[in-house]
Order: C-alpha cells, then sequence, then structure tokens
C-alpha cells in the first residue's frame, strides 16, 4: 500500500488516487456548459442557412415582371436538354432577360401565344448558364447545332432571343433574327410597326403549320 507524507498527496498525487469530489462536479459542468453552447450553436447556425440548400423555383415573372405567369414555365439547363432529347413537341424561348430585344421578343411572342390559345412555352433563361460556362450551356449549343447564329469565325453561338419550335423531337421552325450580335439598332428603331405585323405572321402562320397543326 502507497505512503504518503500528507493529506495533498492522497488528494492530488498520482491516478490511483481520488480526486475531489468538488473538481469532478465543476468539470461536469463545464463540460455541460461546452456542449449546450455546440447545440445552441449547430440550431443556430441549421436555422440561418438552410434555406440556402433549397433549389430556387424560378418563375417568368423573376426575369420578367410583366409575363404571363400562367403561359411561361421557366425550365433549368438539364431540363431543355431533356426537351431538346425528347420525342415530344414543344415552344421554346431562350432569352436573356437584361437584353431589351429579349424583352420585346417576349412581349410579341406573348400576344400572338394568347390569341393562338397556346397553353404553355418552355422558357429558358441563356445568362445563367452562359455566365457560369458550364456544360449545360455547351450540351444545349451542341443540341441546337445548324440552328444557331454564325458570328464571328463560322462559329455557331446560342444567343438570345431564340424561338424554336420542336416537334417530335426535331427542330422545325426557328427565328434568330433579332438576337443582339445582329443588330446594332436600338430596339425601338429596329421593331417598327411593320416588323411587328411582320413578325406576328411569320411566328403566327409557324405555329399554326408546326405546333398546332392547322
Amino acid at each position: 500500500m502507497p505512503k504518503f507524507k500528507n493529506i495533498h498527496d492522497i488528494i492530488y498525487t498520482g491516478s490511483d488516487y481520488m480526486e475531489p469530489r468538488g473538481n469532478k462536479i465543476v468539470r461536469k459542468i463545464i463540460y455541460f456548459v461546452i456542449f449546450a453552447i455546440l447545440v445552441v450553436g449547430f440550431v443556430y447556425l441549421g436555422e440561418k442557412y438552410k434555406d440556402n440548400s433549397k433549389v430556387k423555383t424560378y418563375t417568368i415573372t423573376d426575369y420578367y415582371p410583366e409575363a404571363d405567369g400562367e403561359l411561361f414555365e421557366v425550365v433549368s439547363g438539364s431540363k431543355l436538354i431533356n426537351i431538346l432529347k425528347s420525342k415530344d413537341s414543344y415552344l421554346i424561348l431562350i432569352g436573356s432577360s437584361k437584353s431589351e430585344y429579349s424583352q420585346k421578343f417576349l412581349a410579341e411572342s406573348q400576344s400572338i401565344d394568347k390569341e393562338l390559345n397556346i397553353e404553355k412555352i418552355e422558357y429558358y433563361d441563356l445568362k445563367r448558364d452562359k455566365t457560369q460556362k458550364n456544360s449545360n450551356y455547351y450540351e444545349i449549343r451542341k443540341q441546337l447545332d445548324g440552328f444557331l447564329t454564325t458570328t464571328d469565325g463560322s462559329t455557331q453561338n446560342l444567343l438570345a432571343p431564340s424561338f424554336y419550335i420542336l416537334k417530335k423531337g426535331k427542330v422545325v421552325f426557328y427565328n434568330t433574327e433579332t438576337v443582339a450580335m445582329k443588330n446594332t439598332d436600338n430596339v425601338e428603331k429596329y421593331w417598327t410597326e411593320p416588323k411587328e405585323i411582320e413578325f406576328y405572321s411569320e411566328i403566327s402562320v409557324a405555329i399554326n403549320k408546326y405546333y398546332l397543326n392547322k
């Protein structure tokens, strides 16, 4: 049995000796307080950042406040790729909400589609994927090869605004006449009344022929 010189040896010397009960209680309190702080911290941070983990669902009014929210369905890049690979029929508008030409194109298209009782147009905002230069942008460009705008160097580029009619998985009509790269005029100068009439005739005839089968 170990020998001790005094009571302090019993309390503080070696792992074989008893720790004062008061020290144990203090230590448990400290552990509990630290644990409680960590739990509260995790709960607080979880509540603070929980919305960041949610994927935002965009509507057309997020891009164009005056647009008809029931007519246009905003699709992501991945969903547009699936549409382009499908065997179904769609009306597709590719725009860039900051572009005045896209804003005008959408407004004109909306008038035509309402008159023709079109129920839905797929809308894809080009700026989201093009800005990020992600794989969706390049895959969409690949799927629409041959129906894009040729720019310098004979490279076909996916630009806005562009309108496509897809029938049984194939592009049967497209309009890229007002993409920004083709026009140096401002919107007001380009979109004269004769241009609006010409656009109305071209788009409505195409929708009736290829989409509505009239």
